[in-house]
């Protein structure tokens, strides 16, 4: 197959500026991606503040100095901190602090990680059972100190004086992936602030929000995305440029190389680990060759070799065989693409390398290994083999060419470096953040530009392990797009870091959600920022099961309240209680496909559990949990399979700024807070505070609208509901939500027709969450089954309803078509297409 050319004019999919991104379409996964920079900002005050007393806590890394003084700060908190030893053991610590690497960085010490780095995995490993095994949101930790200056390396007067940190920050930003509760934070600073240091890692620890974040000048910081376009052409490139591409026998690397010498005729040097048979032999280097070689090698199992070596014996003959194909691809099309071996995480072979390339004006830094496995299976030597051809291998280059003249320096990087990796892919995210903090180090050591790239997967290229995987975490990357956008920042001669970002997939969990500051250029705003709005604040979390937490609605900020009241007080409409539930329960749901919310069943919601306090704020409790046999065991999802999430809200006991998550050093399992109290989400007991509960039904196909009358549900073992009576109980004004005129359609029927609530008619926000539910219609519906005796004031309470099925989307206007005697209203557009149906008990009419 033919690597695309790069396009001579802008990329195929041009940045459409800092406007809320294109929404993503159905597809192969693949995707336009924005080009975002990070910027340092200002960070808020932080999330709820959580008490370190009895929490047992290790320290690790740093100078012993240091270490004992993160210690005494952590003690006069209140914790129970491990005595001073490194090594891993012991009771299991609910917090590790972790000092990494306090000193500064010289080429020479490149090498310091491979001491500290794997104290880090050992302890990690040490903790992982009991870890993966919690359910309270932030009930374990992990922070990790890093040392650019306190501004992340962003900050103009930051020193970077130790970017061998960015190991340890990509890693904390993967944790989350095998750890779902784990609370991890990168703090960096100074090596001239560590005077300042104990206190700021006490005041973090008890803090949930933003997962890096820096201290410098008195404030603290975080980094947000923006989306500036490439600067203009400013590298000229002809056909006596000389590129210098590691690791480009195959995949990304060998792409760009095509691409270039096809465009501009210059020569590009491809380099590997393996030395290639004389050229004499390729042409019998066929596929029917490499079948005759896989057969050889397995014919080794009955020797007794084992099967791990066979299959790593066959991988690299097929890179072999694939690096040989490309080579003879690019020579037949008259490609000036060479090749030479070596081993760029050896400095003395890097060297000659470059000294045997007098007329080299580019280098990219392509050469990089993934090798996923979960943490407790990732042996210490693949780590160390991860890293070092990403981190040592950079390092390399840079002082092999620190002296030339080069047009660029281009380091490919990833996006799991900047947003976490996959699962199995702390290390690999860890090279890739260092990866980048030694882009800027390295800016300040030559004069040329140094550029690193962060990528997103690209569409069946690289070193992706598990394609169709990725697309849950993020959409694929076009190769055409991908040359598109590397041809504008080699063009530009870009300096620093640029990520390139696509559409977030549903494996997006909340810890990562509310690590990261999300604005509207995000591509996939529209679909991800609802589910993280509605998040709330999570107090217990098991992934395909489970979600508890408090959820607070402010009539400051929702003016909806105040367009509905419950005897007088402003009140939160039924409609956003079922939106507030069925965003969080998308949490829940399979990683994999387009799961839809067909229906709400077997709705109770008693009228009080509605009304907001004197202060015109509302706290509930909300509680959802996956329904047994809903889900396959991999979380996977099949066209026509259905989910169903139980839903129940309750008063939540204290406000979440107080109450924050549950404490416990228990054994794994044991839930503090309310949903671990007995009879909380059971049947035992008598319920003496209002709750409202229904059931979620989501499924991967969509509903289609029913021919005949809608099928009855099973009756209800509660008593019937209670009327209220005198003055009117529930009032709707209609200036946010609007109110339909309802006029007779027939005997026994009425009809109505009403406009759709928009969501900036809900919130005074400045970027208000899309809705899921057609709120106007069922707010219509609600107000007229409440009306249960015409002409008097009597509210059944709670409201019960048996079902609102959904059947396709809300248009701008709708008709609801009544038939209060079967309980049965008709949500439909006005051409007729169905929109919903809600049944309810029968009324009169």
């Amino acid at each position: 197959m033919r690597t695309p050319a790069i396009p001579a004019g802008p990329p195929r999919a041009a940045d459409p500026g800092p406007g809320p991104a294109p929404d993503p379409g159905p597809g192969d996964g693949v995707r336009p991606v924005r080009r975002m920079v990070w910027r340092l900002t200002p960070a808020p005050a932080g999330g709820a503040q959580r008490a370190l007393t009895g929490r047992r806590t290790a320290v690790i890394g740093g100078t012993p100095a240091l270490a004992a003084r993160v210690r005494d700060a952590l003690r006069a908190r209140g914790a129970e901190v491990a005595g001073e030893r490194e090594e891993a053991g012991g009771p299991v610590p609910s917090l590790l602090v972790d000092l990494t690497l306090a000193e500064p960085f010289t080429p020479a010490a490149a090498g310091r990680w491979r001491e500290a780095l794997p104290r880090t995995v050992d302890w990690l490993r040490h903790c992982y059972a009991r870890w993966s095994a919690e359910t309270a949101t932030g009930s374990v930790g992990y922070i990790a100190v890093t040392y650019l200056g306190g501004g992340m390396g962003q900050h103009p007067d930051d020193d970077l004086a130790q970017p061998l940190g960015g190991l340890w920050a990509g890693l904390a930003k993967t944790l989350h992936r095998e750890l779902p509760n784990c609370a991890a934070r990168v703090l960096d600073t100074s090596l001239g602030d560590l005077a300042a240091l104990p206190e700021r890692i006490v005041e973090e620890a008890g803090r949930t929000g933003l997962t890096e974040i820096g201290h410098r000048d008195g404030r603290r910081w975080t980094l947000t995305p923006e989306t500036p376009p490439p600067g203009p052409p400013a590298v000229r490139w002809t056909a006596a440029d000389t590129v210098l591409v590691s690791g480009g026998g195959r995949g990304l690397g060998m792409a760009l190389a095509r691409a270039l010498t096809r465009e501009f005729g210059l020569r590009a040097v491809v380099t590997g680990r393996t030395a290639l048979p004389p050229e004499e032999s390729w042409e019998a280097m066929t596929p029917k060759a490499l079948d005759a070689r896989r057969a050889e090698l397995w014919a080794g199992h009955r020797a007794g070799r084992p099967v791990a070596d066979i299959r790593r014996d066959i991988v690299r003959a097929e890179g072999l065989w694939e690096v040989v194909g490309n080579l003879r691809s690019a020579r037949a099309e008259g490609l000036r693409v060479d090749y030479l071996p070596c081993d760029v995480t050896d400095p003395e072979a890097v060297r000659a390398l470059v000294a045997g390339l007098p007329g080299l004006t580019a280098v990219v830094h392509n050469a990089g290994l993934d090798r996923p496995a979960r943490l407790p299976r990732k042996s210490d030597a693949d780590i160390a083999e991860v890293v070092s051809v990403k981190v040592d291998a950079f390092v390399h280059l840079v002082e092999a060419v620190r002296d030339r003249e080069l047009k660029v320096l281009c380091a490919v990087g990833s996006l799991t470096g900047r947003l976490g990796g996959m699962v199995g892919q702390f290390d690999y995210a860890a090279a890739n953040d260092c990866l980048a903090r030694l882009g800027r180090w390295a800016q300040r050591r030559v004069t040329f530009p140094v550029q690193v790239l962060a990528w997103p997967t690209w569409a069946r290229l690289g070193l992706i392990a598990n394609y169709e995987a990725s697309l849950r975490y993020m959409a694929a990357l076009a190769v055409e797009e991908g040359l598109a956008h590397w041809r504008a920042e080699l063009l530009a001669g870009t300096s620093g870091e640029v990520s390139f970002v696509g559409p977030l997939g549903r494996a997006l969990d909340p810890v990562q959600a509310v690590g990261y500051p999300m604005p509207p250029s995000l591509p996939g705003y529209r679909e991800t920022y609802p589910r993280v709005f509605h998040l709330g604040t999570p107090e217990t979390y098991a992934p395909g099961e489970r979600l508890s937490g408090h959820v607070q609605f402010d009539a400051a900020s929702a003016p909806v309240l105040r367009d509905f009241t419950v005897r007088g007080a402003p009140a939160l409409p039924v409609g956003l209680l079922l939106e507030s539930a069925a965003r969080a329960a998308e949490w829940l749901l399979p990683p994999d496909g387009e799961p839809a919310l067909l229906a709400v069943e077997e709705l109770t919601v008693p009228w009080s559990l509605l009304r907001c306090g004197p202060d015109g704020r509302l706290r509930l409790h909300r509680a959802l949990r996956l329904g047994p046999g809903t889900a396959r065991p991999d979380g996977t999802a099949a066209e026509g399979e259905r989910w169903s999430v139980e839903a129940v809200f309750r008063p939540a006991p204290h406000p979440p700024e107080e109450s924050g998550p549950p404490e416990h050093d228990g054994p794994p399992g044991v839930e503090g807070g309310p949903e671990g109290a007995g009879g909380q989400d059971g049947a035992g007991g008598q319920e003496e505070e209002p709750v409202a509960r229904f059931r979620l039904v989501f499924g991967a196909a969509p509903h289609t609208a029913p021919s005949g009358p809608p099928a009855r549900p099973a009756a209800r073992p509660a008593s019937g509901p209670v009327l209220l009576t005198g003055e009117p109980v529930l009032r709707w004004r209609g200036l946010a939500v609007p109110l339909a005129g309802w006029r007779p359609d027939g005997p026994g029927r009425s009809a109505a027709e009403v406009r759709r609530c928009h969501p900036e008619d809900l919130w005074a926000l400045p970027q208000p969450p899309a809705l899921a539910l057609p709120l106007a219609p069922i707010e219509n519906v609600v107000r007229a089954v409440t009306r249960r005796v015409p002409g008097l004031s009597s509210t059944p309470d709670p409201l019960v309803l048996h079902a609102l099925r959904l059947h396709g989307p809300e248009p701008e206007r709708t008709r609801i078509s009544a038939d209060p005697a079967l309980g049965v209203w008709r949500i439909t557009a006005t051409d007729g297409s169905p929109v919903a149906v809600l049944e309810g008990p029968p009324t009169p009419s």
